[in-house]
């Protein structure tokens, strides 16, 4: 999990679409708990001790509700929680 203020995580928006695969995929890529309840209410529970930068992928491809309200979870957690740093870039290298 990101847990310091030089960690950075890349997430691809893409894997954000489908409820389930999107929570497994936060859930493996951000290290979440054994107990993490896979919805939006427990992703907001679990980025509050989430330190570091989360850096979004193609966020700007994403016509999908779903991912949409992910990434305002993300949003509202990094407003209350100062530890956590979003960005988006646009996966291009």
């Amino acid at each position: 999990m990101v847990n310091d203020e030089k960690s950075r995580v890349t997430l691809d928006c893409r894997m954000l679409a489908k409820r389930r695969e999107a929570h497994e995929y936060l859930a493996e890529k951000l290290d979440f708990p054994e107990y993490y309840g896979k919805n939006l209410d427990a992703l907001y529970d679990c980025l509050s001790g989430v330190k570091g930068e989360i850096v979004f992928l193609h966020a700007d491809e994403i016509d999908v509700s779903y991912a949409k309200k992910i990434l305002r979870v993300f949003e509202d957690a990094q407003k209350k929680y100062h530890g956590l740093v979003i960005t988006y870039e646009d996966g291009q290298s």
